[in-house]
């Protein structure tokens, strides 16, 4: 007689429900994958590490964007020819996919950003260094964080055309990205400057955030202006994503203040990945890089936006 199988009735052990969960949010990547557009996040760009990060991303398919959250070339200085030396044969394999925000490494040139809008042409969009773009139903924002942060000069300016800009977008799902993260416990922790930034999202409805500068993987809960946790529906959720290159840092700063991050990996490059469908459905997967190009997905999940 051939042996049958058989198998135990019970509840499922807690590697079981892992694994389990595991594949379920594999699936609902794949499922989202066919119906939307894929993204990809890092920032703080500098040798050698950028060519295993920028490895990553090339070997990501389909791709149909790359969000540079600052700091597009992380050196003492940032004249033109360094970026060229950065990303030469590196993340200028893809450079029509490259969406830029300007970090404070970006401003060291004479005068200041003039490497940065050399390098990146009509993409840094001078003299401003902000924009918006639509892309599979969703409306893209990037800020230039470092006026906020330094001079204030054109923050008003900046806060004004902010507001506008998503008043004549009322229902749609929105992302914005910039260098300075409003929320981090990371060794630069977060930037209070961004505070009326981030108001001005949350009143026009749930939002996504990703920043950089810190040189780690941060993901925050959905927050007010405040630091307090609400509901995806009414918060904005920052993601902080880096490096892409640079030196990454491996710990949270001791006495941090602010919310609790959800998850935090330090000691290694990081890269996102976001899977985006109209309506403001998305999936998310964030890989660590390390120096020899191994990955390892450090988070994962979906979620759902609806503008107010």
């Amino acid at each position: 007689m051939k042996r049958l199988l058989s198998c135990r009735v019970g509840l499922p052990t807690l590697a079981q429900r892992t694994c389990l969960g595991a594949l379920l949010l594999a699936l609902a990547w794949v499922a989202a994958a066919a119906e939307g557009v894929t993204i990809a996040v890092t920032g703080d760009i500098y040798t050698p590490e950028a060519k295993v990060v920028s490895d990553v991303i090339l070997a990501q398919k389909p791709l149909d964007a790359v969000l540079l959250v600052g700091d597009t070339c992380n050196g003492k200085t940032s004249p033109l020819e360094k970026y060229k030396e950065v990303h030469k044969g590196t993340y200028d394999r893809f450079m029509a996919l490259i969406r830029p925000a300007p970090g404070n490494h970006d401003k060291l040139s004479t005068p200041p950003f003039s490497g940065y809008t050399a390098f990146w042409g009509r993409a840094a969009h001078a003299p401003e260094l902000y924009y918006s773009f639509e892309l599979g139903g969703w409306h893209i924002i990037s800020l230039d964080s470092v006026s906020f942060h330094d001079t204030k000069v054109n923050g008003p300016k900046q806060l004004a055309w902010l507001k506008a800009d998503l008043a004549a977008h009322p229902k749609t799902p929105v992302i914005a990205y910039w260098h300075y993260p409003y929320f981090s416990r990371a060794k630069h922790l977060g930037d209070p400057q961004m505070k009326s930034v981030w108001q001005a999202l949350e009143a026009h409805g749930p939002a996504l955030v990703f920043c950089g500068h810190n040189h780690v993987y941060e993901r925050f809960p959905p927050l007010d202006a405040e630091g307090a946790k609400v509901a995806e529906a009414k918060g904005v959720q920052e993601f902080v994503i880096g490096p892409g290159g640079a030196s990454p840092i491996k710990a949270e700063a001791p006495d941090a203040p602010g919310p609790a991050s959800a998850v935090f990996h330090g000691g290694a490059q990081h890269v996102g990945f976001f899977v985006l469908q109209p309506g403001g459905a998305f999936a998310f997967k964030v890989k660590s890089v390390s120096k020899t190009g191994e990955t390892a997905v450090v988070d994962q999940g979906q979620g759902k936006l609806s503008a107010q």
